[in-house]
């Protein structure tokens, strides 16, 4: 089983009997989920997991359109403990296309590495923001651990741009090893320089 899979038919063992309609609100409206919720790859996924017994449909009584929930069955639920049991290789450093980006952070002259990684962290900081209010208003198993998990992350990626802004700034050779364009200025924009302080001092906590 796929982790999209794994991760779908988890859901609706969360929260049957429910629609695909409704399943597919839950991924649009979380800051955290990357899964496609498109109809042209649920209702094919949810056909496959009925062909294999994992998931059943019922029709919703009085519904004149002729809606149907999806349940999860009892060798779905097994499937799922199975999944949650599995660790994959890559399960262990999932991909990050900001990190791929910085290998190519030479193109950029100084002046615009600077500007990517303060834009960059502006993003992920006002996506803390969305995170911490989403974190208020839902209940899930594992609440608190799963919330912590995706706030680190964050965090974690912000602190690693603090780090890379320092090299740049300093004059770090990293990005002296392509073949980009170099800025004549050393020092970091008094307007950038001022965004940077102005987030640090406003990072939400996580309580």
């Amino acid at each position: 089983m796929t982790d999209n899979e794994g991760a779908f038919l988890a859901l609706v063992l969360r929260t049957q009997p429910a629609t695909a309609y409704q399943i597919s609100r839950i991924y649009e409206e979380s800051p955290v989920s990357n899964f496609n919720t498109s109809k042209g790859k649920i209702y094919p996924m949810i056909r496959r997991l009925e062909m294999q017994g994992l998931i059943e449909k019922r029709p919703v009584e009085g519904d004149a359109r002729g809606a149907e929930v999806l349940l999860c069955t009892a060798a779905g639920r097994a499937a799922v403990k199975a999944w949650v049991q599995t660790i994959r290789p890559t399960h262990l450093l999932l991909e990050d296309p900001l990190r791929t980006k910085v290998q190519s952070l030479d193109l950029l002259d100084r002046d615009e590495q600077i500007a990517w990684i303060v834009d960059t962290k502006a993003a992920l900081h006002d996506k803390l923001r969305v995170l911490d209010e989403y974190g208020r208003s839902v209940t899930v198993p594992f609440h608190e651990a799963v919330h912590d998990n995706a706030v680190s992350a964050l965090r974690s990626r912000m602190d690693w741009l603090d780090r890379l802004l320092q090299r740049i700034v300093k004059g770090g050779n990293d990005q002296e090893k392509g073949g980009g364009p170099k800025s004549a200025a050393r020092k970091r924009p008094p307007p950038q320089k001022r965004k940077l302080a102005e987030m640090k001092k406003s990072r939400p906590s996580t309580s």
